[in-house]
C-alpha cells in the first residue's frame, strides 16, 4: 500500500522542513507540497528537504486538488503544514483503511500550546461526528474513493466539511484515537476565545445553509475590521 502525502502550504519556511523529514522517517515515500505561491523560502525548503513542490492557486481547496493531482499512490493523506502526526502514522493509517466498509478516517486533534479553551477544542475532537471533524486531524483514504467523491472543491471555505459530507455518505468512516499535534499560532494571534467563537459562528452558518463565498467574505471582513 502506497500512500502519497499532500501538504498544502503557504509561507511555512520555519515549519516545513521539519514536517517533510518526520514524514520519510515514518516511512512515507512520496510527500507532495503544494505551494501556493509562498512569498518565503517554502518551496526550496521542502525541495531540499526531499518533497515534490508543485504550484498551485492560492486557496486550501484548489492546492489540495493539485497535490492530489500529482500523487501517484494508491492512497493519500493530506495533512497541514503547521501539524504532526502522531509515531507510526502510516501504519495505522494502513491498519484502519484495510477494515471492512472503511471509505477514510482522521485522528483526534492536539495543540501544542495549553490553554483551557484549546483543551476543551482537543476533547471533543475524539467525538466522530461532522460538528467535531475537520481537516486539520488529517485526512486519508483511498485514491479510488477520494475520485470517486469528486476530491476536494475550490470552496474558499469549509472544502474539508464538503467532502467529509460527501464521504459519510459512501460508508464506515473512523476517527482514530492517537492525535495529530498542530499549532496554536493562529489562536495565540487571533485571541483563543475569539477566534473560537468566529469559527463556532462560521460553522453555524455553513451549516444553515450559507453559501462558503458569502462566509468567506464576512470573515475577511471581520478580520480586516480587526486588523
Amino acid at each position: 500500500m502506497r500512500i502519497s502525502v499532500i501538504i498544502p502550504a503557504l509561507d511555512e519556511a520555519d515549519r516545513i522542513s521539519s514536517l517533510v523529514e518526520a514524514l520519510h522517517a515514518d516511512g512515507f515515500k512520496e510527500v507532495i507540497v503544494a505551494d501556493g505561491a509562498s512569498s518565503d523560502a517554502t518551496k526550496a525548503i521542502a525541495s531540499a528537504a526531499g518533497a515534490l513542490v508543485v504550484d498551485a492557486p492560492r486557496g486550501r481547496g484548489k492546492q489540495l486538488q493539485c497535490g492530489a493531482a500529482a500523487a501517484t499512490g494508491d492512497h493519500l493523506f493530506f495533512i497541514h503544514a503547521d501539524s504532526v502526526p502522531p509515531p507510526d502514522a502510516r501504519r495505522l493509517i494502513m491498519q484502519t483503511l484495510t477494515k471492512k466498509r472503511v471509505v477514510a478516517g482522521c485522528f483526534r486533534l492536539k495543540f501544542d500550546h495549553r490553554h483551557p479553551v484549546l483543551t476543551v477544542f482537543a476533547t471533543v475532537s475524539r467525538i466522530n461526528h461532522p460538528l467535531f471533524t475537520y481537516g486539520d486531524q488529517g485526512l486519508f483514504l483511498s485514491r479510488a474513493m477520494y475520485d470517486r467523491v469528486g476530491g476536494y472543491s475550490d470552496a474558499p471555505v469549509f472544502e474539508d466539511v464538503e467532502i467529509l459530507n460527501r464521504l459519510r455518505r459512501e460508508g464506515k468512516f473512523i476517527k482514530r484515537s492517537e492525535p495529530i499535534t498542530t499549532s496554536a499560532r493562529r489562536f495565540l494571534r487571533d485571541g483563543v476565545v475569539r477566534r473560537e467563537v468566529t469559527s463556532f459562528g462560521l460553522v453555524l452558518l455553513y451549516n444553515m445553509g450559507v453559501s462558503p463565498e458569502r462566509i468567506a467574505h464576512w470573515y475577511r471582513a471581520e478580520k480586516s475590521f480587526r486588523e
